[in-house]
């Protein structure tokens, strides 16, 4: 009788390395894409905050007025469509950072700096413009609750994931939470949080 060997097909160690080493590479490189995304969404926030915050002091430097507090707004830009709703001329920001309501002042202030040239659009356009991480830039007056208070204009984002928030904070400021131009909460009505936290998203103000 004839013996029949029977034969196994199975992976070499070599082989087995090779596969190993393009996993490693493909994982490398999915990291290392996902952080070039994250420092460029770092980067373009950083350098859109520098920007409007220039833009609303150029406004005032020009206008002698706030952007969103312009009583004379819409008969200045008459042809830029800027809602018809009367501005205060009071010397504050009514309205939070996120406001839906189109007549409040921190909304007409991006209808103002889009009438002025400033920003980009229409000055019909009272909308307030997204940040790299899905939520928006806005103004408003005064931020956060308890002993560390912003009592003067601010520039907030919404939707910063904790990571992002702490580099942008470094760049701009002293890198902590709770201290400094620049800080972060849940919302910019409550209080400052402690250390930041990766897996927190946060509501980011800096002092104009």
């Amino acid at each position: 009788m004839t013996k029949r060997h029977s034969h196994r097909s199975g992976f070499t160690l070599v082989e087995l390395s090779i596969v190993l080493v393009v996993i490693g590479l493909i994982i490398g490189g999915v990291l290392s894409g996902r952080q070039i995304m994250t420092n460029a969404q770092i980067t373009n926030a950083v350098n859109a905050i520098q920007a409007y915050e220039a833009q609303f002091q150029t406004y005032i430097q020009n206008y002698g007025v706030m952007p969103g507090d312009d009583a004379n707004a819409a008969t200045r830009f008459s042809n830029a469509g800027i809602p018809s709703v009367t501005e205060t001329a009071n010397g504050t920001l009514e309205g939070t950072f996120d406001s839906e309501t189109a007549s409040d002042e921190s909304r007409l202030l991006w209808a103002d700096l889009r009438a002025a040239g400033l920003v980009k659009g229409s000055g019909s356009d009272a909308s307030q413009p997204s940040n790299p991480f899905g939520g928006i830039y806005g103004f408003q007056h005064g931020a956060f609750t308890g002993e560390t208070t912003f009592t003067t204009n601010v520039l907030c984002l919404s939707g910063v994931p904790g990571d992002a928030a702490m580099a942008i904070d470094s760049r701009l400021d002293d890198g902590t939470s709770n201290t400094g131009s620049v800080m972060v909460s849940e919302d910019a009505l409550s209080a400052v949080t402690g250390a930041y936290d990766s897996a927190n998203t946060y509501v980011l103000c800096t002092k104009l």
